[in-house]
């Protein structure tokens, strides 16, 4: 039994060892150049149905803002979330900020530090206008 278990693990290793390492490495897209087009505060909606306000559960301190970015003819909305009450200045309307979609989440890289901010992406719309229009 000892035999088959060590003839077993060390077949394993060989075949883990033989695989290519590309077979596991995620391709991130790359940052393209977007446009913030709107800031807004976020604030969620309490579902307390008491009488007495100082009943209700308390909420959490957490600062949010929902930030609308214009990338091609689409425009996202991602929510910002910090713990203290600060937004940085890239995201200001009309500010050019360099974006990475992937999936549901839009990371966007500050200009004057070495970080991304990682976003929620709460919702997608398609621009109507002439510069967007179907060929």
């Amino acid at each position: 039994m000892n035999k088959r278990l060590s003839f077993f693990g060390l077949l394993s290793g060989v075949v883990l060892t033989c695989l290519p390492a590309d077979s596991t490495r995620v391709v991130e897209q790359p940052y393209e150049a977007a446009t913030v087009v709107s800031v807004d505060r976020f604030q969620p909606v309490s579902n307390y149905l008491g009488e007495n306000p100082a009943d209700a559960p308390l909420r959490a301190r957490e600062y949010s803002y929902d930030i609308g970015i214009r990338l091609a003819c689409n425009i996202y909305v991602g929510r910002y979330e910090s713990a203290i009450n600060y937004l940085p200045s890239a995201f200001a309307r009309n500010q050019i900020v360099d974006v990475r979609l992937q999936k549901h989440i839009l990371y966007v890289s500050l200009p004057d530090s070495d970080w991304d901010v990682k976003m929620g992406i709460v919702s997608r719309r398609r621009v109507r206008d002439e510069s967007c229009a179907a060929p």
